[in-house]
């Protein structure tokens, strides 16, 4: 699911970073899932760290994306694709409705 959304917003945004952004952290979702299948007891963690710290420095410190929910309804209104538009979108609205409630959290 991941990669096939990677490829395509690689591929229609010709921009890398989606092909990066989307298959790091389905490779994290992936682990998690791994993990849980071994009855391993902090594999949510697991996925929430590695998730938490790319937002948090990769997005946040290095490319200085604003994550808030401010910059949710900033990037919407004056209508560009950002970071925290993205993650509002894949996270939070149709994460849940493929994979169920408390996806993104």
């Amino acid at each position: 699911m991941f990669e096939s959304v990677a490829i395509a917003l690689w591929l229609i945004k010709d921009n890398l970073f989606y092909l990066f952004n989307f298959s790091y952290i389905g490779f994290a979702v992936s682990l998690g899932i791994f993990l849980f299948i071994r009855h391993y007891r902090h594999a949510r963690r697991v996925v929430q760290l590695m998730v938490g710290l790319y937002m948090l420095v990769y997005l946040g410190l290095i490319c200085r994306e604003n994550m808030q929910i401010e910059g949710f309804w900033y990037y919407l209104f004056t209508g560009v694709f950002e970071a925290a538009t993205i993650h509002y979108a894949v996270a939070k609205i149709f994460g849940p409705l493929i994979f169920g409630r408390g996806w993104c959290g």
